[in-house]
């Protein structure tokens, strides 16, 4: 988190623009719910634009977003098992999942 943050605001800077850039969450209602995050990781944020909607709706969104606007990488992103990433890879497999 600290690290979106910083480059945030070197990214335009280095570019010699004044301002900084938002930081975009990711955490969705159902983990604000539940108290499952993870404190200055995908719940801390400027902006967190799924912060109110649950892992079913926002699935059966990018369903109808994939098939309707023909989005075909947001199959990948369906297909991928949600994890945490809070423990290491067992040989090059996820050992852990949110669900």
């Amino acid at each position: 988190m600290v690290l979106a943050y910083l480059f945030a605001q070197l990214s335009l800077w280095a570019r010699g623009k004044p301002v900084g850039l938002l930081v975009l969450g990711s955490a969705n209602v159902d983990e604000s719910l539940t108290g499952y995050f993870t404190k200055y990781d995908c719940s801390s944020s400027d902006i967190n634009p799924i912060g109110g909607i649950s892992k079913t709706d926002l699935k059966n969104f990018l369903v109808y977003c994939a098939e309707k606007f023909q989005f075909t990488t947001l199959r990948g992103i369906l297909a991928a098992p949600p994890t945490a990433e809070l423990e290491p890879l067992t040989d090059g497999q996820l050992s852990q999942t949110d669900e």
